[in-house]
């Protein structure tokens, strides 16, 4: 697998593509590391290996780049019982899970700070900031 330049080897190299092509990328890298590993009975590229390794990175941080506002969503629609149940939910524990938020909800204030049109508004991020210290951990 290889970009314009060269092969990839981190996700800073992956070109900017729709998460259907990255995952279409991403199988095509997997295959040919498992062709040639278990068919061939040869080594695997490491261009490929890195190629799909690069991949599912930017595969998963494409996936879950929206989670944080989701848990938003749940906070305004009053649907949280616990940190322990997002946390569930996320795979974390419920201190990763408020901490995350927190940090996200920082950043999203901070966006909004430096572009004027991005992220959430003071307003916004103290009621949400609020609301999430309402729910038990």
């Amino acid at each position: 697998m290889t970009k314009a330049n060269g092969p990839i080897r981190t996700p800073h190299d992956v070109p900017n593509l729709s998460i259907a092509a990255l995952i279409e990328q991403w199988q095509a890298s997997r295959l040919r590391s498992f062709v040639a590993k278990h068919i061939d009975y040869a080594k695997a590229n490491p261009d490929d290996l890195f190629a799909e390794l690069a991949l599912s990175t930017c595969i998963a941080e494409e996936v879950t780049a929206g989670r944080w506002f989701v848990v938003a969503e749940l906070l305004r629609a009053g649907a949280v019982d616990s940190w322990c149940q997002i946390g569930a939910a996320m795979g974390k524990d419920e201190i990763e899970a408020r901490d995350g938020f927190h940090g996200w909800l920082a950043g999203q204030a901070n966006l909004r700070y430096r572009t004027g049109t991005f992220g959430f508004t003071i307003e916004e991020a103290e009621e949400l900031h609020r609301l999430s210290e309402g729910i038990p951990w």
